[in-house]
């Protein structure tokens, strides 16, 4: 827009000169003209060089350099392929280093950055905790209730709804009507109430079991074996320790019970099936969000979104060794399968 401003050359009518060089002839008029044009395409040149530099500039902290980050950045920067005005960005990448998040943090408060895009829990935390007045956008983050109480904070959690959760086992596992998951009370008492009400409304009946300690698993297991047609694996710190973990699995093929696991490294290691993420979409949906910041959006008025592209991943060998028959349009439609 600076640019045309300053090559514009637009004729000015006779009556916008003073009067007595209305009397000294047309050289001076022309004079004065020129003068005045020179002006004004100087004015406009200056406007549209400090437009240009009060442009924010987003900044992008990516919290690893693994596979899913890089996609997830891959997919931001697609959001933008289609748009003539790109937005312009710094990536800084922290390579799963808590020093060089604090770091990054203090810069983009040292340049009085207004505009941040976090990918990951690690940059998305570090911002949360020391630059909470920033408008945030945030990626790939397991936990999003702290973006739900931050005024300046949007983003796109990992968490499937559990409406969505329950729906696509209904579609793997048609005969599943109890479905039993352990929890450890002091991380997901919240989210178990709300998926016992998401489970009952989808025609499940969802059979909780607290666990407070690796002790307490063996029995609660032995319960479960009991009066449900399949354990889900919830995102739980404690669930998802490296003793409990193994005997769910083996509770699994002893019992002919499958598994839904929270990952595809769980259906690799044995669980029936798990919902995936697209990451490079991932990326997208927060880019068109961060646009939309740029924009002059408040963060408040974007309601945190759950990822709305649905994958998964399937095991093979533990169906046929559980005897679940998974119908060929719905192994077709695996991303990857065991």
């Amino acid at each position: 827009m600076a640019k045309s401003f300053c090559h514009h050359r637009e004729q000015y009518p006779a009556r916008v000169l003073p009067r007595f060089l209305l009397k000294n002839g047309g050289s001076a008029q022309r004079l004065l003209r020129r003068m005045i044009m020179a002006t004004l395409a100087a004015l406009f040149c200056l406007a549209g060089i400090m437009k240009a530099g009060a442009e924010e500039k987003l900044v992008v902290l990516v919290s690893s350099s693994d596979a899913p980050f890089q996609k997830a950045l891959d997919g931001f920067r697609d959001s933008f392929a289609d748009r003539k005005n790109k937005p312009a960005y710094e990536v800084v990448r922290l390579e799963g280093d808590a020093a060089k998040a604090a770091a990054a943090v203090q810069k983009m408060r040292s340049d009085n950055t207004k505009h941040v895009m976090t990918i990951g829990s690690l940059a998305t935390d570090a911002v949360l905790q020391e630059a909470a007045d920033v408008a945030l956008v945030a990626c790939m983050v397991l936990r999003t209730e702290y973006l739900k109480e931050t005024p300046n904070a949007t983003g796109v959690g990992l968490e499937f709804p559990f409406e969505v959760q329950f729906q696509w086992l209904q579609k793997l596992l048609p005969d599943a009507s109890t479905v039993g998951v352990l929890f450890s009370p002091g991380e997901n008492q919240k989210r178990i109430k709300a998926a016992i009400s998401a489970a009952k409304k989808a025609g499940i009946k969802l059979e909780a079991h607290e666990i407070n300690a690796p002790q307490d698993v063996p029995a609660a297991l032995d319960s479960l074996a009991r009066r449900v047609d399949a354990v889900w694996v919830i995102p739980d710190s404690l669930i998802l320790s490296a003793p409990i973990a193994k005997n769910l699995l083996l509770f699994s093929f002893r019992n002919n019970i499958p598994l839904i696991g929270p990952s595809e490294a769980w259906v690799k290691a044995g669980a029936l099936y798990s919902l995936d993420w697209s990451f490079a979409d991932l990326g997208a949906q927060c880019g068109e969000m961060a646009q939309k910041v740029l924009d002059g959006a408040p963060p408040s008025t974007l309601p945190v979104a759950a990822p709305r592209k649905v994958l998964y991943t399937l095991n093979l060998v533990t169906a046929r060794q559980l005897k679940i028959d998974l119908s060929e349009q719905i192994v077709r439609g695996a991303r990857h399968t065991y």
